[in-house]
């Protein structure tokens, strides 16, 4: 087997899912057919790796901040040190595979791509990387060269339907929104589903009161999302109102619409609604990039995107 993968895709496309069954087969885990990476969640190798705490298995993520109590925005190149020190190592269980996921490689800064690409270039034996991006065009050519890549692509949108109708939850005209905004990742769409009072619903609410003065529904959705406890919904949110605004513009360009629930009803040209895109895209860098008021941030958006 190659020494290292490079498994690329959307977000929420299933790359974390195959990477985790790749790394409990190659640990042991016992699957009904040889071939298949089809291993019962009663393995106990399975269990293992799901909670993390297999010996031979290195996953290396964006570590806690414990002063700003928030997920650093990179992998620090610290933490790429500490997977060499695991692989130098002996090998703290018996087998002979040890395997480090980074997920994501995305993450990774210039440092810790320089140090990760030094271990690709002579990775010790009996050994497996698999990086996961969602973006590997981003990631150091010479990183790229030294992985098999694997792409997983978009599911078409009734096969993610179906599978979120036999979840049984989410009514018909918020499962087709998540669909819409999925992007083909199976993933993303059952995560706005389980998300959809916060996400989904704000979606529709703004969408629905465009076209009028309504800066007590930008207050709401923007304190809703700045609440610790929507971290997850926020960058869910941020994705979904990228993807709708962005239909708007071609709706306005093509006069077909493509996204979630019914399109805003104003008139607006498609130059306007790509300056609104625009506009979305740059204000969440900023906000990722120093520490913004997201309260204010949020909410400041919303209001300039209405008053467009």
């Amino acid at each position: 087997m190659h020494h290292a993968w490079l498994l690329s895709g959307p977000k929420g496309i299933g790359k974390a899912t195959l990477a985790y069954r790749m790394a409990r087969k190659l640990l042991g885990g016992e699957s009904l057919l040889s071939s298949s990476l089809d291993i019962p969640e009663s393995d106990a190798i399975a269990q293992r790796v799901e909670a993390l705490t297999h010996g031979n298995l290195f996953v290396l993520r964006r570590p806690y901040d414990t002063k700003l109590k928030r997920f650093r925005q990179d992998i620090p190149v610290d933490r790429v040190r500490e997977v060499s020190g695991f692989f130098q190592e002996t090998a703290a269980e018996t087998g002979t595979w040890r395997v480090c996921i980074i997920d994501s490689a995305d993450e990774l800064n210039r440092n810790s791509e320089n140090a990760i690409l030094k271990l690709l270039e002579e990775p010790p034996s009996n050994t497996l990387f698999i990086l996961i991006s969602s973006a590997p065009g981003r990631l150091l050519p010479t990183i790229r060269s030294r992985c098999m890549a694997l792409e997983l692509r978009a599911v078409p949108d009734n096969q993610i339907l179906s599978w979120l109708s036999d979840q049984g939850s989410g009514s018909s005209d918020l499962l087709k929104a998540a669909v819409k905004l999925s992007r083909g990742a199976p993933g993303k769409a059952l995560a706005l589903v389980q998300n959809a009072d916060v996400v989904l619903r704000s979606i529709s609410d703004y969408l629905n009161s465009l076209g009028a003065p309504a800066l007590g529904v930008d207050m709401t959705i923007a304190k809703r999302m700045a609440e610790k406890r929507h971290q997850i919904s926020r960058g869910l949110f941020w994705d979904s109102l990228d993807d709708t605004i962005h239909a708007h513009a071609l709706f306005a360009a093509t006069g077909q619409y493509e996204g979630p629930f019914a399109p805003a009803k104003v008139n607006r040209s498609a130059k306007a609604w790509q300056e609104n895109h625009a506009r979305l895209r740059d204000v969440r860098r900023a906000e990722e990039a120093i520490n913004l008021d997201k309260t204010a941030t949020m909410f400041e958006l919303l209001s300039s995107i209405r008053a467009a």
